[in-house]
């Protein structure tokens, strides 16, 4: 009998201490168990203790949260810990990086300069340099990281950013790249395109591409010239961007002039609005307006279209009606569209489109689209970029 009470009070007494040692409230066991990857439970200990207005205990309750994506009360205790100890620089640093990864990117600027305003650190000049990445502005990326670079408090983090550095480089430098196209159909046979070209970021929010190569159409070679711009944020309205393609043909089976301007509109991660307008100069010339709309549902993207076409004849505004819906994998789309026509005509389409294939070699294929529908008609375009 005396042998199994004492055996009870063993078991009593490793439990109890088990317990105790599982919401020991110190910072040491704090950061233990983030180190072990135990987040959850350190999150737990936190939430279900009085923390006593302790800031370190209550810094890491806020990194935990923040971790979780509780992005509101990760902030909430942040702002009031810099508050009460605005010498905390650490504070304010990440409440910078929770504004980052929300992409409220104004006011971590705002954060990082009231802590740069106390105390320099080239370790916040990078963290904004990271944002710039985020939004796609290199060249404000490559300003920053070089400021960081200059004033790096360590040999360590000189190197890192060095390694920033040549990436963002990597983004901004000029690209070579070849573009084919071929269309094959029973009227026209085939329809073969090739061109060489160049594409240059000239600030942020602006990119240029020229090329020039040839085109083979019935039986015959024409010149084929070609330039497009792109204009986005920060040089356009936020959530808005532009492009506007000319393509020039001049031959003996060819002679045509393709301008077409597009303007999107982005309301949110899942919706997006766009515009465009073509011009086309050749034997039947016409101009085409295009609006469409597209929504992302959780697996597929659909996307609607009408087109409009003026001929000297007048307008038609129900030229066209498309419906595409895509299918993401990885690395590819898959796509269907079923299109009408106002002559009553409706076609059926099945595409492919790659990207980004063989990126880790000194080429890749940027895109490669194929379709083909259900009169007989083939499409295969890509785009190689050369390192």
């Amino acid at each position: 009998m005396l042998k199994k009470i004492i055996i009870l009070l063993f078991i009593f007494v490793f439990l109890s201490s088990s317990c105790i040692l599982a919401s020991d409230i110190s910072l040491e066991n704090i950061q233990k168990l983030i180190a072990e990857n135990n987040n959850k439970q350190a999150l737990e200990i936190l939430t279900e203790n009085n923390l006593n207005n302790n800031p370190d205990l209550l810094y890491y309750k806020a990194l935990l949260l923040s971790w979780e994506k509780e992005y509101v009360e990760s902030e909430k205790i942040l702002l009031q810990l810099i508050d009460d100890y605005p010498e905390r620089l650490e504070f304010y640093n990440h409440l910078a990086r929770i504004y980052g990864w929300q992409r409220k990117f104004e006011k971590a600027k705002k954060i990082i300069a009231r802590a740069q305003q106390r105390e320099y650190s080239s370790t916040r000049m990078a963290l904004l340099a990271r944002h710039a990445e985020w939004q796609g502005n290199w060249f404000e990326a490559q300003k920053l990281i070089k400021i960081a670079l200059t004033k790096a408090e360590s040999n360590e983090l000189k190197n890192e950013y060095q390694s920033r550095l040549k990436i963002i480089n990597q983004k901004i430098r000029t690209e070579l790249f070849i573009k084919g196209k071929f269309i094959y159909s029973p009227a026209a046979r085939d329809d073969i395109s090739l061109r060489l070209g160049l594409e240059k970021p000239l600030n942020d929010g602006i990119n240029s591409e020229i090329s020039a190569g040839v085109n083979h159409f019935k039986d015959e070679f024409n010149l084929l010239l070609g330039a497009e711009i792109e204009l986005a944020p920060p040089l356009l309205f936020n959530k808005t961007n532009f492009s506007s393609t000319f393509n020039f043909y001049q031959g003996d089976s060819k002679d045509k002039i393709e301008l077409n301007n597009s303007l999107n509109y982005f309301f949110n991660s899942k919706n997006r609005a766009g515009i465009s307008f073509e011009i086309v100069k050749d034997d039947a010339s016409y101009q085409n307006l295009e609006l469409e709309y597209e929504h992302r549902f959780k697996k597929i993207i659909m996307v609607l279209k009408n087109s409009s076409r003026h001929y000297s004849t007048g307008w038609i505004s129900d030229f066209s009606q498309h419906l595409d819906f895509y299918y993401p994998r990885d690395n590819y789309l898959l796509n269907f569209r079923i299109s009408h026509y106002q002559d009553g005509e409706n076609l059926f389409r099945v595409g492919f489109e790659f990207s980004n294939l063989f990126s880790e070699h000194k080429y890749s294929f940027e895109n490669l689209n194929l379709w083909f529908n259900n009169q007989q008609t083939g499409n295969l375009d890509f785009r190689l970029n050369l390192r």
